[in-house]
C-alpha cells in the first residue's frame, strides 16, 4: 500500500462508499500479492483508532471486515497469524466481539489448510494471542467443514482441555455423526459446494406428499391423544431457532403428545393431521405431510441456527451445532445429559417428518419451518414449528 495507514484510517470517517470500496480492492490486489504485513498493520491500527473512542463510522467497520474475509480465504501459515494481530470487532468486550470471534472462526476454517491452523492457533504456546472462546469455535468449525480434526494431536490436545474446562461446546465429536451425513462434502463436489441450504431454512419437499388412508383414519378415530409438553422440553426442542424470538419477531411453537397405544407407522399420517398443533388453527387440519430423514431434519435445524434470523445474527456452526443437536435430540426424546452419542441413536431411530407452512400462522418471508418425530416405540410425537418476519 503506498499510503500512510495512520493518515488512511484517521480520514476514513470522511471518506464516500467509493474510496471504501477503492480501499478495499487495494487490499485485495496486496493480498493476493503476499504483502500480508500492510494488512495486518491497517488492521491494528482501525484497532487503536477504535480504542481512542472517537469518531468509528461504519467505514472503519467494512474495511475491518473486509480485511478479514480476504486473508481468510489467502491459505496460508502467514495468514493465520495475520488474522491472529487483526482485532475480529472494533469493540473491545461484550456480545459483538463473541459474535465477531465466533465469524471468524467460520471464515478462518473455510479457507484455511486444517495443518496450519494446527500449527500457528492449537500448538504448545499459541494460547496466548487468541482466547479460548474463538478456539473452541474453530475447532467445531472445523469439523462442520469435514477436516480430519482427529488426526492431528494438537487439535485432540486441545478437546481434552475444552472437555476439563467444561466449555459448552465440549461434548461435541471431533467428527460427523451418522445423522450429520448431508453435511459431508461429495466426493467429486466442486469449490462451492457447502452443505447450507437456501437463504429459507425449509428444505425442497421433492419427496412424495404423504396422506392418511380412510381405513388409517378409522383404525386411529378412538385414539386418545395427550399432551404432555413440559417447559424444559419445550426450551430444548425450539434451541435451534430460540434466537428468532429472541432477537426478531420470530414465534416458536413446541408440543409433545403421549399415545397409550404405540402408533404404526402407517397410521402416522392420520395420526399427526389429528393433533391440536398451535400453527393450525381449530378445525383446519395440518397440511401437507412428507416422510423426511434424520439428516434432512438436521440440516433445517442447523441452518436455521446458523443463519441470521429477520433482525439480529446468527449463532455461526460451532454453537449451531450445538442448539441443532439439541432441539434434534430434544425431538427424538434424549435425556438433556444424554451422551451426543446416545442421542444420535435415538435420532435414528426416531421416524421424521416435515410439515407445510402455508397456515395463517406462518409468515412464509423467509423464515419458516415445521417438522415431526415420532419417538421410537410409537408412543410419542413431538413437533417444532417456527417463523419470523422483518
Amino acid at each position: 500500500m503506498t499510503y500512510d495507514i495512520t493518515h488512511t484510517v484517521a480520514g476514513l470517517s470522511a471518506a464516500g462508499s467509493a474510496d471504501v470500496s477503492a480501499l478495499s480492492e487495494e487490499i485485495d490486489r496486496q493480498v493476493r500479492a503476499g504483502r500480508l504485513d500492510r494488512a495486518g498493520a491497517l488492521g491494528e491500527q482501525l484497532a487503536a483508532h477504535a480504542a481512542t473512542g472517537k469518531d468509528v463510522q461504519w467505514q472503519h467497520e467494512v474495511l475491518l471486515q473486509r480485511l478479514l474475509q480476504t486473508v481468510s480465504a489467502h491459505p496460508g501459515p502467514q495468514s493465520v497469524r495475520t488474522l491472529l494481530r487483526i482485532p475480529a470487532s472494533l469493540r473491545s468486550s461484550g456480545a459483538e466481539r463473541t459474535a465477531a470471534e465466533r465469524r471468524l472462526a467460520t471464515l478462518i476454517a473455510h479457507g484455511q489448510r486444517i495443518e496450519d491452523v494446527e500449527q500457528v492457533v492449537f500448538a504448545p504456546g499459541a494460547d496466548s494471542v487468541h482466547s479460548l472462546e474463538f478456539a473452541a469455535c474453530l475447532l467445531q468449525e472445523m469439523v462442520l467443514t469435514g477436516a480430519p480434526v482427529e488426526q492431528y494431536a494438537a487439535l485432540r490436545s486441545f478437546a481434552g482441555t475444552l472437555v476439563a474446562a467444561r466449555h459448552p461446546l465440549a461434548g461435541l465429536p471431533l467428527s460427523l455423526l451418522p445423522a450429520e451425513r448431508g453435511l459431508r462434502r461429495p466426493p467429486h463436489a466442486d469449490a462451492s459446494w457447502t452443505w447450507t441450504v437456501p437463504p429459507t431454512p425449509s428444505v425442497t419437499y421433492d419427496g412424495p406428499e404423504l396422506h392418511a388412508s380412510p381405513s388409517s383414519r378409522s383404525r386411529t378415530a378412538d385414539l386418545d391423544l395427550t399432551e404432555i409438553t413440559g417447559e424444559t422440553a419445550a426450551v430444548a426442542m425450539g434451541a435451534a431457532v430460540q434466537h428468532w424470538r429472541d432477537s426478531s419477531n420470530g414465534l416458536v411453537a413446541t408440543q409433545e403428545f403421549w399415545s397409550p397405544d404405540p402408533v404404526a407407522p402407517e397410521d402416522l399420517p392420520a395420526v399427526i393431521e389429528r393433533l391440536p398443533l398451535i400453527p393450525w388453527p381449530e378445525g383446519q387440519p395440518t397440511d401437507r405431510l412428507y416422510a423426511s430423514t434424520s439428516d434432512e431434519v438436521l440440516r433445517v435445524l442447523l441452518s436455521a441456527a446458523v443463519r441470521s434470523p429477520a433482525y439480529g445474527g446468527g449463532m455461526y456452526g460451532a454453537y449451531g451445532r450445538l442448539a441443532a443437536w439439541r432441539s434434534l435430540g430434544a425431538l427424538a426424546g434424549a435425556p438433556a445429559d444424554a451422551p451426543i452419542g446416545r442421542t444420535a441413536e435415538l435420532v435414528e431411530q426416531t421416524h421424521w417428518f416435515r410439515l407445510g407452512t402455508s397456515s395463517p400462522w406462518f409468515q412464509e418471508v423467509a423464515w419458516d419451518l415445521a417438522v415431526a418425530a415420532v419417538r421410537p416405540g410409537g408412543q410419542e410425537i413431538a413437533v417444532l414449528a417456527a417463523t419470523d418476519t422483518d
